[in-house]
């Protein structure tokens, strides 16, 4: 039962994030239906509802310009080096040599890199 709830919950933040693109852009529902093939009345259902094929949702991030794994997930690829920080400072928290292995790594690499610039 928890299951249904949360993908319940999940399906209606997918149509929130879709509502959030479409009014932050001052978006037309008509002009997307035209670009989408899908209707106004299936746009303004998916932005209620949040139930999306897949096909459905791929052609809105196309048409939107959105990332399709923040429509799904709310979370989008870290693009700067700085997120990256904040999530390896999230993640030391809980998994701290998790993290500390992923950066003796880091600096490995980077060494082997700058010895073998300085030959």
């Amino acid at each position: 039962m928890n299951r249904s709830i949360r993908s319940k919950q999940e399906r209606k933040a997918i149509g929130l994030r879709l509502r959030q693109v479409i009014n932050d852009n001052s978006l037309s529902v008509e002009d997307i239906s035209q670009q989408t093939g899908l209707t106004t009345a299936q746009i303004y259902d998916r932005m209620k509802l949040g139930n999306l094929r897949l096909s459905e949702a791929a052609e809105l991030c196309h048409v939107l310009e959105i990332d399709l794994q923040w429509l799904a997930t709310g979370y989008e690829p870290i693009p700067y080096i700085e997120g990256l920080a904040h999530k390896l400072s999230e993640l030391s928290k809980t998994k701290p040599e998790f993290v500390n292995y992923l950066l003796l790594a880091i600096d490995r690499l980077w060494h082997e890199e700058r010895v073998g610039k300085q030959l």
